[in-house]
């Protein structure tokens, strides 16, 4: 005889399995900290290639005063020095919203991963009150 009950839990498990279960498995497999810190890595180094993309587009565009302030060797380390500021802003501000957005997204794993193995452990009790 069907037991509702676990009929209906089966198919919840299911449907979390199917709708979330492969993306909280990948995450789950990591420490907290290594997940955070892999990712904000990750956001580091596209932070970085994106802001390469964006000096040599502006670059390519003003070519010209480009040139005309190579010549100028006190004007090149202010220029620098400015790069360098925005850069570190960049990577700053880049790392402060992953780490953030990557610490939602564990703590949302997680939370749902512990609701999934309570309905694994109701589910083992009704199995082992049949029997």
């Amino acid at each position: 005889m069907l037991n509702e009950e676990k009929v209906i839990l089966m198919t919840k498990m299911a449907a979390f399995i199917d709708r979330e279960g492969k993306k909280n498995d990948a995450i789950n497999t990591y420490f907290k900290s290594d997940y955070i810190g892999f990712n904000v890595i990750k956001s580091l180094i596209s932070a970085t290639i994106v802001f390469g993309i964006v000096i040599a587009t502006y670059v390519l565009c003003n070519f010209e005063t480009v040139l005309s302030n190579l010549y100028n060797t006190e004007n090149l380390l202010a220029i620098g020095r400015r790069y360098l500021i925005y850069y570190l802003l960049l990577v700053g501000v880049y790392s402060l919203v992953s780490y953030v957005i990557y610490s939602y997204r564990y703590t949302k794993m997680r939370k749902s991963m512990k609701a999934y193995y309570a309905d694994l452990k109701k589910l083992a009790r009704i199995y082992e009150k049949e029997q």
